[in-house]
């Protein structure tokens, strides 16, 4: 039986052979692309799991594969790994009945074969009244799997990257010393992947679609990563610096800096 980390492998070798980069897919399908490396490593718990399905869908549909057999594939293991396999039925075991004509119930057993009919009738309207209490009481589950619609998961997934672009730019301060003295703009021309981190700061993780725009400050310097480096110009300060490498080129922790300004 396949693993999760057997199915990821698999999605990685088919996407491998099609020679499709996860930033192509997360350009194409606007999803994380720390959420399509956690599909390809089966690391499926890192992943909001209402849009699990959803995330399968589009990325077979993306690399060229069947989605409803990578779905397929994708529940057989999940219900494995639940233990849902079919148990072994249990032999009956056979129970011994003891006819009540003796004994204390002697008189029971008289007055039933004497009123045949009325019993018969008690014993039907009793069926009759456990049969409507327990059609008024136990209503039926649902067990389909539902997916989440695609369109929904974009708008949500690009609301909460929104969320973070609100918070680029740093608060202004009440003393003068301690004002950004940098500033740096990027403005897009093709879809970029990027992280950038202000002074010494948290990295911040960005995925910005052709002609978008962003802008942050600091004191000191920025640190940026990026994949398709000649995907976006920058402007530090007003001073273009044009791109920061080739299209499709990947750069790691380039520096930007006040010595930017001073350079030809």
């Amino acid at each position: 039986m396949k693993t999760f980390e057997s199915f990821g492998a698999d999605l990685k070798r088919h996407r491998s052979e099609k020679n499709i980069s996860l930033m192509d897919i997360s350009a194409s399908t606007r999803i994380n692309l720390k959420f399509l490396e956690a599909l390809e490593t089966g690391n499926f718990s890192i992943l909001p799991q209402t849009y699990v399905r959803a995330f399968l869908r589009e990325y077979a549909d993306a690399v060229g594969m069947n989605p409803d057999g990578v779905l397929k594939t994708y529940d057989e293991i999940l219900l494995h790994k639940q233990g849902g396999e079919p148990k072994p039925a249990t032999k009956p075991q056979s129970v011994s009945r003891k006819t009540p004509d003796s004994g204390a119930l002697a008189p029971v057993a008289a007055f039933a074969r004497q009123n045949a009919l009325f019993v018969v009738f008690v014993l039907l309207v009793a069926v009759f009244v456990v049969y409507l209490f327990r059609q008024t009481s136990d209503a039926p589950r649902a067990t389909t799997i539902a997916e989440t619609p695609f369109d929904r998961v974009v708008e949500e997934n690009a609301a909460a990257m929104s969320q973070r672009d609100t918070a680029v730019i740093l608060p202004a301060v009440t003393n003068p010393a301690a004002v950004d003295s940098l500033s740096l703009v990027m403005t897009t021309t093709d879809s970029v992947w990027m992280t950038i981190t202000l002074d010494d700061g948290p990295t911040r993780e960005y995925l910005f679609a052709p002609d978008r725009r962003g802008r942050w400050t600091a004191k000191e310097s920025f640190t940026l990563t990026m994949g398709n480096a000649g995907g976006a110009t920058f402007v530090l300060n007003g001073k273009p610096l044009g791109t920061l490498g080739r299209p499709g080129a990947v750069i790691r922790n380039v520096r930007i800096s006040a010595e930017n300004l001073s350079s030809p």
